[in-house]
């Protein structure tokens, strides 16, 4: 565990964000996250959303199929399927996304099978960078 407060762990996770990717063409978040875009070594997209809230704990989305080599467990991780999406109904009757409202709109995070890591340390997310950064680009099917 580290030793920074809640704020200044944010804080060092955002300067890092902002030093490894770039800001995702839909903009940040003015109080509550960051969403981030980068190319893997091998040029597939990646994306990231952080919550920078100071009232959640530090979240980093980002999608299941790029981070499935991370052990379970060497990382506080949550999957989150996109098969959930959409299934309670909201005030107006309407069905709510299901997710926290940055992501939805995301190119490949808004609707596909995610995993919501909890960041520890700037460590934690180097390592998770790391590993983003060996993302394969998706191969195109024949049709």
């Amino acid at each position: 565990m580290t030793d920074l407060s809640r704020p200044h762990l944010k804080r060092a996770i955002v300067n890092r964000l902002d030093a490894v990717a770039r800001e995702h063409r839909l903009g940040h978040q003015d109080a509550y996250a960051n969403r981030y875009s980068m190319r893997s070594d091998d040029d597939a997209p990646v994306e990231m959303m952080f919550e920078k809230d100071p009232d959640t704990e530090p979240h980093l989305w980002v999608l299941a199929e790029q981070v499935a080599s991370i052990p379970k467990g060497t990382i506080p991780a949550e999957f989150y399927s996109k098969d959930d999406l959409y299934n309670v109904p909201a005030k107006n009757g309407d069905m709510q996304y299901g997710r926290h409202s940055a992501l939805e709109k995301m190119t490949w995070l808004g609707k596909a099978d995610l995993v919501r890591f909890t960041l520890r340390s700037v460590a934690d997310l180097d390592h998770i960078v790391s590993v983003l950064m060996q993302a394969q680009r998706r191969k195109q099917t024949e049709t």
